[in-house]
């Protein structure tokens, strides 16, 4: 059954459904027994498909990772790397819509994306989950994401992502029940 603690805004415009993050993240790309580090900027830009419910939704997501991989001992050579993979993902509580009431949220997701590595290109399975949460007066996720290299000379990878959740729309739920008491605001 899902959630019914409250129901989202009864709009249905694509502004309502709308959500982003923009963070940091590394990807540990497998090499033989071993990892090597690739570094980059993450945005994920996602759309709700399921909106009805504060703390449920389904979402079409694409979690984009643009950056570089620094020469190391494991793989001897810098390159331009990316990530961009298409996810269905489910989110519970925290940031799972724009009138959310928790202060903590989780989300499960699996799809399919590419990944360049300087000239090489692969595609695979992902799967991703996140965990989400207040800090200071804003909001954040934590994001762990697997790529199963299926086609290509790409690599197997583990990335671990921290974003911040943006949205003008956080200013307007610290006069909401939860929050409000969470955050001490006066």
């Amino acid at each position: 059954m899902l959630p019914s603690i409250g129901f989202a805004q009864k709009k249905s415009t694509l502004k309502d459904r709308w959500r982003n993050s923009i963070g940091a993240s590394v990807h540990l790309l497998h090499v033989s027994e071993n990892v090597s580090p690739a570094f980059g900027i993450f945005y994920n830009p996602q759309i709700n498909i399921i909106n009805k419910y504060a703390d449920f939704s389904l979402a079409a997501t694409l979690p984009v990772t643009l950056g570089a991989h620094v020469k190391d001992s494991w793989i001897e050579e810098t390159f331009f790397y990316a990530h961009v993979p298409a996810v269905l993902e489910a989110s519970l509580g925290h940031y799972s819509t724009r009138d959310f009431r928790s202060n903590i949220g989780m989300a499960l997701g699996a799809g399919y994306g590419a990944q360049i590595a300087g000239s090489s290109v692969s595609t695979g399975f992902v799967a991703t989950v996140a965990a989400r949460t207040w800090i200071v007066r804003g909001s954040m996720t934590i994001r762990y994401m697997f790529h199963y290299n299926l086609q290509g000379t790409g690599y197997h990878s583990h990335n671990l992502t921290l974003a911040v959740n943006m949205g003008s729309y956080f200013k307007k739920l610290t006069n909401m029940n939860k929050m409000s008491k969470f955050q001490n605001f006066k």
